[in-house]
């Protein structure tokens, strides 16, 4: 990341009140994306990467459909569940915190934590390595 918006920009996205001494925040989805893609417009998209890694986006900028990898994460690749970059996991991390996976790796279902978190741990909201 390059860059992360002050938080007094991204609460002016949304409206917030008081309600029964509790503050309650208000908004519509078109807000709640304008919020996102505010704050993931700092992410440093790997643009060689993410044109191999989604061809469908590399065609559509080589036409000039989408103008880049940052631009096509920022307004639709990020809601498609799209990584901006390779992210690396740390595999005994990973296999430890989800056994299930770890059973299926011992078995040969799948090749290694990397893979399932790409191929499905990511969009699960799986970790990748611990925080």
């Amino acid at each position: 990341m390059q860059y992360v918006p002050p938080f007094e920009i991204l609460k002016s996205c949304l409206t917030f009140e008081s309600k029964g001494g509790e503050l309650q925040i208000t908004g519509s989805y078109e807000d709640f994306i304008n919020l996102i893609r505010r704050l993931i417009a700092g992410i440093r998209v790997d643009d060689a990467w993410y044109r191999t890694r989604y061809p469908d986006i590399d065609e559509a900028i080589k036409s000039g459909i989408v103008r880049s990898a940052q631009e096509h994460f920022v307004t639709d690749g990020y809601f498609e569940g799209r990584l901006p970059f390779p992210i690396r996991v740390d595999e005994r991390w990973y296999l430890e915190q989800n056994s299930g996976v770890g059973d299926f790796v011992r078995q040969g279902k799948l090749e290694s934590g990397q893979q399932h978190f790409e191929d499905n741990g990511y969009l699960e909201g799986r970790l990748p390595f611990s925080l």
